[in-house]
């Protein structure tokens, strides 16, 4: 078991100790500390007691248990340069070895020996490290068990569960729970990584699976709608197939060639028809003309003229009975003109009647030579299909 003996402390130009340096030597049994205050005689606080308590915490932890800053710590009467030295023996079961600490405020320095030997480290954060693990003690055990302040020190049921455990820990050294627990901790907060990662991972995975699902409902869904339509067209062109095969079965067959050589037929008589037409509107053209000449004839028999109208000679006395006679001659004349030309009419009209006929069955055996030649396109297209 180690065991920590302080056995000198020497203080200058700290806190409230000035030029004059302050020796304190420590020896076997009860130490009470007292003074005097040269400034007011009759009073026995600040006169540096805590001073002593605080020198020795700044040799150790290079701070004081009030944790006053810096600059502060220097005494700011006389301005010199802090110096405080601390010797102290370690005894183990083994051997028992002596420590001098040296430490300089202004600028800051700190110094180990170990049994008048030179032992700091390269760096004053490493030499305080060095020293704690010396006297195997931290601020905090060094506060609740060495130098106890009413300000300072926390009783340990006061404290929480945290500052609890590690200042048990300090104490036996126990620091590898610590560790383990820090351990544990990195290692929960990786598996909780892990775990949060594979969590986050099984959702994606749950939403595409349901993705994939709906998707795979809907394709479902939709194959089944298209297969519908499917069977409803196939039903559809079942009897599509069956209505277009009535229908090749119901076409006549019918040949062009006949119905064409039938309207042939119809246009010759047609023309025949024309030419008729065109003579019987020639004839009567000619008869109208002449009664048109008979009525000019007849209408100057009779009159005041020298000369006959009829052979253009001199009209005589014995003419006169003659010229009744050719009067009433015309005038049946003109007669049997009107009647030739009422026949002739007739014929004209009778044969434009005839005409309208045949130019109506002209019609109606195109329509029918059209109807064919559909009707046989569409038998070879549904006899293609």
């Amino acid at each position: 078991m180690k065991q920590v003996n302080f056995k000198r402390v020497a203080i200058q130009h700290f806190l409230s100790v000035g030029e004059e340096p302050v020796v304190v030597d420590f020896s076997k049994g009860l130490h009470v500390i007292t003074g005097s205050n040269k400034d007011k005689p009759d009073r026995r606080n600040a006169i540096g007691k805590s001073t002593i308590a605080d020198s020795i915490y700044f040799a150790i932890f290079g701070d004081t248990l009030r944790e006053l800053k810096k600059d502060l710590i220097p005494n700011n009467i006389t301005g010199g340069k802090t110096h405080v030295e601390l010797d102290f023996e370690v005894v183990n079961a083994k051997e028992t070895n002596t420590y001098k600490v040296v430490r300089h405020l202004n600028p800051s320095k700190v110094f180990i020996f170990k049994d008048g030997v030179d032992i700091t480290r390269d760096s004053i954060s490493n030499t305080n490290k060095f020293i704690c693990d010396i006297t195997s003690a931290t601020p905090s055990i060094f506060q609740n068990c060495v130098i106890m302040t009413v300000n300072n020190a926390v009783p340990f049921m006061a404290k929480s569960k945290i500052e609890k455990r590690k200042f048990i820990e300090d104490i036996f050294g126990m620091e590898v729970f610590s560790q383990m627990l820090a351990q544990l901790r990195v290692e929960y907060n990786e598996l909780k990584r892990e775990h949060d990662i594979v969590q986050a991972t099984l959702i994606e995975v749950k939403n595409q699976n349901s993705n994939y699902i709906a998707q795979k409902e809907s394709q479902l869904s939709k194959r089944a709608d298209k297969k519908a339509i499917y069977l409803e067209r196939k039903v559809n062109n079942i009897t599509e197939k069956e209505r277009l095969v009535d229908k090749l079965e119901s076409f006549q067959d019918r040949k062009t060639s006949e119905i064409e050589s039938v309207i042939e037929d119809y246009k010759l008589k047609l023309n025949s028809v024309d030419e008729k037409i065109t003579e019987k509107n020639i004839e009567a053209g000619t008869k109208r003309a002449e009664l048109k000449h008979e009525k000019a004839a007849y209408s100057k028999i009779g009159t005041d003229e020298d000369k006959c109208p009829v052979c253009l000679r001199p009209m005589d006395d014995h003419d006169v009975e003659y010229m009744e006679k050719e009067k009433e001659a015309l005038k049946l004349r003109l007669l049997d003109l009107g009647e030739e030309i009422k026949v002739v009419n007739e014929a004209v009209t009778k044969a434009n009647q005839v005409k309208a006929k045949i130019q109506t069955a002209i019609q109606v055996k195109t329509n029918e030579l059209s109807e064919a030649k559909v009707e046989s396109r569409e038998k070879k297209h549904y006899s293609a299909h």
